[in-house]
């Protein structure tokens, strides 16, 4: 997406590859055998991917760090060039304006958190769908910069 919000590409697939899925996640919406008979090769996830972005490229996440190293593993896994593009992750730039307390002070907001503190409508049941997390990322994001939230 641009500074304005319009979406410049959309993608999603199922890579196949996993061995478990995190049960205690209810709102995942496929399973071992989806992913194992209709998902995609790594490979070419990953390099669709990296098509996509180049080094002006800002990459925003919910939890980028997590993001990050499947994508560095995979690049380095299939030899291809990542680009050097800056990325902004909403999790954890976000901690301080959530203040969700826990036994250490403040944890990281979930995605869902961070959309109910922001006052941007949101449907649980619908997280861990690539689409939909991106979405409310990018609303996230650009609320975040509007209100002085977030500096990028």
């Amino acid at each position: 997406f641009d500074i304005d919000g319009n979406i410049l590409d959309k993608y999603s697939s199922i890579v196949t590859g996993a061995t478990q899925i995190n049960n205690s996640v209810s709102s995942v919406k496929f399973t071992l055998d989806d992913i194992n008979n209709k998902g995609i090769d790594p490979k070419i996830a990953i390099q669709r991917f990296l098509e996509a972005i180049d080094d002006n490229t800002i990459l925003v996440a919910h939890n980028a760090e997590f993001d990050g190293s499947i994508i560095k593993r995979d690049s380095k896994k299939y030899k291809l060039k990542v680009p050097h593009a800056r990325v902004f992750c909403t999790m954890k730039s976000s901690t301080n304006y959530c203040k969700i307390k826990n036994k250490y002070g403040y944890k990281w907001p979930s995605l869902n958190e961070l959309a109910t503190c922001m006052n941007i409508e949101n449907n649980e049941n619908n997280f861990h769908d690539a689409i939909y997390d991106c979405s409310i990322t990018k609303d996230c994001f650009l609320k975040g910069i509007k209100e002085g939230i977030f500096d990028v």
